[in-house]
């Protein structure tokens, strides 16, 4: 345990064992004699640290070798979430522009930055009610979407 928990711990024990004497002692001189003892011993329990403290030798942050891991699973599972997220919004968006059945999927680089994307018009059946699609307009339309230049964009179907 660091001295800073020690020091904690020791602040929160004086404080159950004062509430426990005020309850138990009685009414009188002593009790205000022990009041101020007690005080006193709290006091410099509180003090007592601040000279180390002042120097930089009471916080110390070096962990142990393996002591903090990073957990893979996780971060991959988040990156998982951000990209599927990504992916439903340009597609969203497209639907919005009137644009069905085109597949969108991103290629990440670093937290939130989209590097490239690619689009699937294989599902994108055109029925007669339905008027050409036009690749190059969706490749503008997604391009904007995602703040990135037509050349990251790859189409196939």
């Amino acid at each position: 345990m660091n001295s800073f928990a020690a020091w904690g711990l020791t602040i929160l024990a004086l404080a159950i064992v004062t509430t426990v004497a005020e309850m138990l002692l009685p009414k009188g001189k002593t009790k205000t004699v022990i009041r101020s003892v007690v005080a006193t011993v709290t006091v410099l329990a509180v003090i007592t640290p601040i000279p180390s403290l002042i120097k930089g030798e009471m916080f110390s942050f070096d962990f142990e070798s393996g002591a903090v891991e990073t957990d893979e699973d996780y971060l991959s599972y988040v990156d998982g979430m951000k990209k599927t997220a990504i992916e439903k919004s340009v597609t969203g968006y497209l639907e919005d522009k009137g644009y069905r059945g085109i597949k969108v999927s991103v290629e990440l680089d670093g937290v939130w930055r989209v590097k490239s994307a690619s689009l699937d018009f294989s599902q994108s059946g055109i029925t007669d009610k339905d008027s050409h699609i036009h690749k190059n307009e969706v490749i503008k339309l997604v391009a904007e979407c995602l703040q990135l230049n037509e050349e990251a964009i790859m189409t196939y179907g």
